[in-house]
């Protein structure tokens, strides 16, 4: 059987029975304590350990096996399966806890942490929730903040990205106001014209603004 890759680019290994392609970094074959899972057509192997101990959901998951029936997780032919989930964003979750580069880590880039985020969210992994977020907000613009914000419940991000947005000269770009979406564009337009003066110049102090922002999402001042 010919090599494949995977979403990442990775060349994969066939199973024996050819129905999914093992990741040629993330299947643990000779280690013990692992369970096999399944995203997309992609089979992972890894310590069970890590996913019951910082995940709410993978520990409900492995205490509420039944005892009678054959286990998910034990074999290639019977994985856990991941419905809905990106191998590409399952595997650069995994890198968390399997590394390749052991100084930098694997993941740089903004794309690669919103995999961490949309893993960490979806199977609550509280403490990999607050590291993505860390990460993420050094590397996204104020619109990708918003729009993950919004996306995965994020509060904390709204007011310093509408901030950043209401105060810069430049107006948003067709680019920005397209993913915005129309509420938003209006949102913040009403909101630049508030926070200025006469010659269209940023015109009260920063509290003020802040004030004006949360008064129009609703949120509460920080703590």
């Amino acid at each position: 059987m010919e090599a494949r890759t995977d979403a990442a680019g990775n060349g994969t290994a066939p199973t024996a029975s050819g129905r999914y392609e093992r990741h040629p970094h993330l299947y643990l074959e000779h280690e013990g304590g692992t369970t096999v899972l399944l995203a997309e057509r992609t089979l992972f192997k890894v310590h069970e350990y890590f996913l019951k101990r910082h995940s709410i959901v993978f520990a409900s998951m492995f205490t509420l096996r039944p005892g009678d029936t054959p286990l998910e997780g034990q074999s290639d032919d019977l994985p856990i399966l991941l419905p809905d989930v990106s191998a590409v964003d399952f595997a650069r979750f995994l890198f968390l806890f399997y590394p390749r580069n052991i100084v930098t880590g694997d993941l740089t880039t903004l794309d690669e942490w919103t995999s961490v985020l949309r893993i960490a969210h979806r199977y609550e992994f509280e403490a990999y929730v607050k590291l993505a977020v860390e990460r993420i907000d050094k590397l996204a613009s104020p619109v990708e903040r918003i729009l993950l914000a919004r996306r995965y419940d994020i509060p904390a991000w709204l007011e310093q990205a509408y901030f950043a947005l209401c105060v810069r000269e430049a107006s948003l770009t067709l680019d920005e106001g397209t993913h915005l979406g129309m509420e938003d564009v209006i949102l913040i337009s009403d909101l630049r014209q508030r926070i200025r003066g006469p010659q269209g110049r940023f015109a009260f102090a920063e509290q003020h603004v802040r004030w004006t922002i949360r008064s129009c999402l609703h949120t509460p001042s920080p703590s």
